[in-house]
C-alpha cells in the first residue's frame, strides 16, 4: 500500500511566472509547476493580467494536484506581487480588470490629490511611501473613484492580489498587513491605521477586514478539508525565512527588476530627505514595519545591455559571462564621472568617455549600477548596527557585480543566497505549525560568503 506524503501548497504568482508548489514535512519542494500566461488589455487599452485566465489555471493545477496518489494536501497558501487590487461586488463578481501598475496615472489627478491630502513630503513621511502613481494601491483607488465612478460604485470589496488569490479557493475576503504596507499610500505609521484620507475618500468600507497573515481557514475543496491560508505579499514573504534562521541584525538585498534591500531589523522612523531618496516602508506579518530602499535596477540594467550589444554586435550572453578585470577597474575608477552619474541620468552613463570595448562598457555599467546600490543599501540600513547582507536573485550570477559590492562594502559580510521558491516557501511557512528543519537554510538556500579581489594598486 502505498503511503501518501502530506504537503502543503503555495501559488506563487509573479508578473511573469505563475508557479505552484508542493512542500513536504521538511520544506523541500516535492513537485512544481510553471507557465506563463497571456495579458489582455484592460478597457483603456493598457495590457494587464488575465484574471480569467489567472483564476481558470490555479483551480485547473490545484485540482490536479489533489487527484495525485502520491500526495495529499493539507494546507494551501497564496504569495504574490503588490500594487494591485482587485474589485468584486456584492455577489463577488469582479467589477473591473485588474490594473497594471505599469499604467499611466493622469498628472492632473495626482495634482489634485496631494492639494488635498498633502503636501506631498508630509503625506510620505507618515504613510512611508513616495509618489509613484499606480505602484500606490491608494492612488489606484483614488484613480478609480474620480475616473470611473460607476465601476466604483458597484465595488463592494478591493481586495490586493494576494488576497483575491485566496479568496478564489475560500470565499471569504480579507486584507493583510504585508500588501497593506507595500508603498500603498494607505497606511498611517503613526497610528498604525489606514490614513485619514482613506476615510474622508470613502474607501474603508470598501477595504475587506484586517487578519494576521497566519491566519487559517478551513475550507472544503473537491471533497477535501483543507486550510486555506489568506495569502502574503511575495517581498515579505521571502524575509520569512531569513528572520527565522537569523538572530543577528541582516539586510536582504532582493535583485530582479525591482532591486529592493529590506531592514527589518531599523527601530527609527523614516525622515523626509531618506524618504526623498528612494527610502519607504514594506510590512511584516504582525504589522511591523520593514524599513527599505527600492531601485529600478534590474530593468535599467536589461536596456544598457541590449544597447552594449547591438553597438559592439555581439550577444548578451557573451556580455554577462565577462569576469571582473582589475586593471581595467582601475583605469575606469580614475574617471571620476562614475560618482557623479545619478539614477535619475541613466541615459548619461556611457557618454563622454573614451570607452573603447565591449568589455569596458560592461565593467563601467556594473561599476554605476554598484555605486547606485551602495547607495541604497546604507539608506535602507539607516543608522542601524548591522554587518551582513544577503544577496539574492539575478545579479547573483553577475561576478563583477558581487566582486564591487565586496570592495564598496568593506566592513560588510556579503553572502549570496541562491533559492528559486523564497517567497512560496514564506507563504508555506504561514500556514504550517513546524519549524524550519536544522541546517535546512544553509542547504537548501545555497549560502556563498563573497570575498572582495585583491588589487595591486
Amino acid at each position: 500500500m502505498t503511503i501518501m506524503k502530506k504537503v502543503i501548497a503555495v501559488f506563487d504568482i509573479g508578473k511573469t511566472n505563475k508557479k505552484f508548489f508542493l512542500f513536504d514535512s521538511t520544506f523541500h519542494v516535492c513537485f512544481q509547476k510553471q507557465v506563463q500566461l497571456p495579458l489582455e488589455k484592460d478597457d483603456d487599452n493598457h495590457p494587464c493580467e488575465s484574471l480569467f485566465n489567472l483564476e481558470n489555471w490555479m483551480k485547473t493545477t490545484f485540482k490536479e494536484a489533489l487527484e495525485l496518489k502520491q500526495y495529499t494536501i493539507e494546507a494551501l497558501n497564496f504569495t504574490g506581487y503588490g500594487a494591485s487590487l482587485v474589485h468584486i461586488d456584492v455577489e463577488g463578481k469582479v467589477v473591473c480588470p485588474l490594473y497594471n501598475y505599469t499604467k499611466p496615472y493622469p498628472k492632473k489627478l495626482s495634482t489634485q490629490f496631494y492639494k488635498k491630502y498633502g503636501p506631498e513630503h508630509s503625506l510620505s513621511t507618515t504613510t512611508g511611501s513616495f509618489e509613484a502613481g499606480m505602484l500606490n494601491s491608494g492612488m489606484q483607488l483614488f484613480w478609480l473613484k474620480h475616473k470611473k465612478p460607476k465601476q466604483f460604485a458597484a465595488i463592494k470589496y478591493s481586495l490586493h492580489l494576494p488576497q483575491y488569490l485566496s479568496y478564489i479557493f475560500s470565499g471569504h475576503p480579507f486584507s493583510d498587513y504585508t500588501s497593506i504596507g507595500c508603498h500603498t499610500t494607505l497606511w498611517n505609521y503613526d497610528k498604525k491605521d489606514y490614513h485619514s484620507w482613506v476615510n474622508q475618500e470613502g474607501m474603508t468600507s470598501k477595504l475587506a477586514p484586517i487578519v494576521s497573515t497566519d491566519t487559517i481557514i478551513n475550507q472544503v475543496i473537491e471533497k477535501k478539508l483543507i486550510k486555506v491560508g489568506v495569502g502574503i505579499h511575495d517581498s515579505s514573504a521571502a524575509l520569512i525565512p531569513y528572520i527565522k534562521n537569523n538572530s543577528t541584525p541582516f539586510l536582504l538585498l532582493s535583485t530582479g527588476t525591482w532591486s529592493v534591500v529590506f531592514n527589518p531589523f531599523s527601530k527609527r522612523k523614516l525622515m523626509e530627505e531618506e524618504i526623498s531618496k528612494g527610502a519607504l516602508y514594506y510590512m511584516q506579518v504582525g504589522g511591523t514595519p520593514v524599513r527599505a530602499s527600492r531601485l529600478f535596477l534590474g530593468y535599467q540594467y536589461t536596456q544598457f545591455l541590449k544597447e552594449i550589444a547591438h553597438r559592439y554586435g555581439v550577444s548578451e550572453d557573451v556580455l554577462e559571462k565577462i569576469k571582473f578585470n582589475p586593471s581595467l577597474y582601475k583605469r575606469l575608477m580614475n574617471q571620476k564621472k562614475i560618482n557623479f552619474i545619478k539614477p535619475s541620468q541613466k541615459h548619461k552613463i556611457t557618454s563622454g568617455l573614451p570607452l573603447t570595448s565591449y568589455e569596458e562598457e560592461y565593467h563601467f555599467l556594473i561599476i554605476v549600477l554598484v555605486n547606485w546600490q551602495v547607495s541604497a543599501i546604507k539608506l535602507a540600513q539607516g543608522d542601524a548596527d548591522i554587518d551582513q547582507l544577503f544577496i539574492e536573485g539575478g545579479f547573483n550570477n553577475n561576478e563583477i557585480f558581487l566582486k564591487l559590492l565586496c570592495l564598496l562594502l568593506p566592513t560588510m559580510k556579503i553572502y549570496s543566497s541562491h533559492v528559486a521558491q523564497g517567497s512560496a516557501l514564506g507563504a508555506a511557512l504561514m500556514v504550517s505549525t513546524a519549524s524550519l528543519p536544522t541546517k535546512y537554510f544553509n542547504s537548501s538556500y545555497k549560502i556563498l560568503k563573497q570575498k572582495a579581489p585583491k588589487l595591486d594598486f
